[in-house]
């Protein structure tokens, strides 16, 4: 019996191999491609059942008319050949031209479309997010680089509790899972549900990111009562779970950075907002002290009396004017005999007459009043300040009414309509008027 070596069978397979699928002509969907600095393309080539390792060298490549990409389908010519190494086999592509569409991109529009009649991506669905949210729930792979980083990131800018749900991120039963967390994430009792969830895995190949392109996936988050960020991929990435979800994020990181706000920035804000409420606050206080002064130094409550007791005398003297008239009538009435219809006729006559009096006193006296208002209003204490003049106070809140006075103290208050000066008496020359 005849002993082979591995390297002795190797060859002769791949002997075998290239004499007989030689010429061999494709048409498949380009996925997974990848250029090293080298510059020959590896990628695979694949239909709805199958996938084979393909190889395309540099001097090849540079004399296509088409540059590859991810999902365009082609018609090339090659063969097939073996990686000893490996003990692999994969097609080496000559030649190549564009095919058309990838069916798979062919049946994402296609589903896209189908979804989008449904309402599933409408404006009108998506939830706004929560503010600052108690319960993070991030459903993705529990390895690799994302899950850190998202984590790292949400320390940094404010720190919440995360609720990680595992699923694997790709392969035939990532879909499933995904599903079954969204779901599950939902089921959860009131003190136990997230606020936020978090779709998220790193960049891939077109068909490493087609478990986020599954139609259940897809109407899993848009059913979803929690708001969903969906982070899938790079920037440049697109999935259909992006359309249904709430919000999308070019990348993981950046759905961390919008899920909290960064609590510095929300510090200083609340910390602006408190000193602008302050000094409202204390702008209507001095607004309020200086009415409260100017009532006091212009004594308004004794002009208010003084107006109102002489709207008393003008009603008094209206009432005994009123009173004199009738009874002069009723003197002449006693003396005079006058048929009953023409002195009630005059009767009517007088009082109508009385009437009119009274009225005109009555409005002569409501017009004398409101000069009066208006007049302390004009002379009230804010407005004389805004004329230019100025009030002078000491610390304890109380009138200094001559320059004596006011060079005795050690400092005191110069009140303008815009605000107050502290003024000290030693910086000032003393210029007295003559007595």
């Amino acid at each position: 019996m005849e002993e082979y070596t591995v390297s002795r069978l190797s060859a002769l397979i791949k002997r075998s191999v290239e004499q007989n699928f030689s010429g061999i002509h494709l048409k498949a969907e380009v996925s997974a491609l990848k250029i090293p600095s080298s510059g020959h393309l590896y990628f695979t080539l694949k239909d709805a059942d199958a996938v084979i390792d393909a190889v395309c060298w540099k001097g090849v490549a540079q004399k296509q008319k088409i540059k590859l990409e991810d999902g365009m389908e082609i018609r090339c010519l090659g063969r097939v050949t073996t990686y000893q190494l490996h003990s692999k086999y994969q097609f080496m592509v000559e030649e190549f031209e564009l095919a058309g569409i990838g069916e798979l991109l062919k049946l994402l529009e296609e589903r896209k479309k189908k979804l989008a009649a449904e309402g599933l991506f409408d404006a009108s669905r998506k939830k706004p997010l929560p503010t600052i949210p108690k319960l993070i729930g991030i459903i993705t792979s529990p390895t690799g680089a994302v899950i850190k980083d998202m984590l790292h990131r949400i320390g940094q800018r404010f720190p919440r509790e995360i609720l990680l749900w595992p699923v694997l991120v790709q392969g035939s039963e990532a879909a499933r899972q995904i599903v079954d967390a969204i779901g599950g994430m939902n089921s959860l009792p009131s003190e136990k549900r997230p606020d936020l969830l978090i779709v998220a895995r790193g960049g891939g190949s077109f068909e490493d990111l087609m478990p986020f392109n599954d139609e259940s996936v897809v109407r899993a988050v848009a059913e979803s009562k929690i708001p969903i960020i969906s982070a899938v991929g790079h920037e440049t990435d697109t999935t259909l779970i992006d359309y249904a979800a709430d919000l999308r994020a070019p990348t993981p990181t950046a759905a961390a950075e919008f899920a909290v706000p960064e609590r510095m920035a929300l510090r200083a804000n609340v910390a602006k907002i408190f000193s602008q409420l302050t000094l409202l606050i204390s702008n209507n206080l001095e607004k309020k002290k200086l009415f409260i002064r100017s009532n006091k130094i212009l004594n308004v409550e004794s002009i208010i009396f003084e107006r109102v007791q002489r709207v008393d005398y003008v009603s008094d003297k209206i009432v005994a004017t009123i009173r004199n008239k009738i009874s002069q009538k009723s003197i002449s009435l006693a003396k005079i005999t006058i048929p009953r219809p023409m002195v009630q006729k005059n009767v009517e006559g007088i009082f109508q007459k009385l009437a009119f009096l009274f009225i005109a006193q009555f409005e002569n006296a409501k017009n004398l009043l409101a000069l009066a208002a208006s007049g302390i209003e004009s002379n009230s204490y804010a407005n004389i300040l805004k004329k230019g003049f100025a009030f002078v106070e000491s610390h304890d809140s109380l009138p200094i009414t001559s320059a004596k006075e006011a060079e005795k103290r050690p400092d005191f208050n110069l009140i303008f309509a815009d605000g107050r000066l502290q003024v000290c008496p030693k910086t000032l020359q003393r210029n007295l008027f003559a007595d």
